[in-house]
């Protein structure tokens, strides 16, 4: 059974815990981690831009020129695609970039990552993380003591407070979610995951996101 060290609120080791085999100790499979991280990132994408063709661009309702005798190439309006001002020939136009990706299979691949996370020794759990006031110094205080202030370091609780939310926020390379927006993506892209003790106990009690 995989296990990781934890840590108190001042950074210091107090001893290791096991983590629960079965969100821990499987075995990654690619296309699951990027069926799942493609989804969330088409997720993102909004669609909305758009540009605008020669029939919706005004003006050009008159033959520029005659068409025959000037020397110069036919033409039938002054907004073609061709002149400053015309439309924009193949332009994108507002689309749905969504994916669906089955619960089952997104919280497989979510587990998954976490395994590789764990497999690597990249799991840290720390017995609590609250914040009374925000404090970013206490924050970088913190993970200077853990040896992750220059990693990319993910920060999971299980209910996220303000006060800890705006004393990481400003942290270089440091995320804050809570457990219930945790998701296959933010964990790949970061290189340390440090996990409370309520979101552990979450986990061990098969309450995955």
């Amino acid at each position: 059974m995989p296990k990781a060290n934890v840590y108190n609120l001042t950074g210091q080791s107090t001893g290791q815990v096991e983590l629960p085999e079965t969100v821990f100790g499987l075995k990654p499979r690619a296309h699951h981690l990027w069926r799942s991280v493609t989804t969330h990132l088409s997720n993102q994408r909004l669609g909305t831009v758009k540009t605008k063709r020669k029939g919706e661009v005004s003006g050009g309702g008159k033959k520029p020129f005659k068409q025959k005798g000037t020397g110069n190439a036919r033409q039938g309006s002054i907004r073609a695609v061709q002149f400053v001002g015309g439309g924009i020939a193949h332009g994108p136009k507002p689309r749905e970039y969504s994916l669906e990706l089955p619960k089952k299979m997104r919280r497989q691949a979510l587990a998954e990552s976490l395994s590789d996370k764990a497999q690597k020794g990249k799991i840290l759990v720390i017995e609590s993380l609250t914040f009374e006031a925000p404090k970013t110094k206490r924050a970088v205080a913190l993970l200077k003591t853990l040896g992750l202030k220059d990693q990319k370091c993910l920060i999971v609780t299980d209910q996220l407070s303000e006060a800890t939310h705006k004393s990481f926020r400003n942290v270089p390379k440091t995320k804050v979610l809570s457990k219930a927006n945790l998701n296959t993506y933010e964990v790949i892209n970061h290189d340390v995951v440090v996990l409370t003790q309520g979101t552990l106990k979450g986990f061990a009690e098969g309450k995955n996101s």
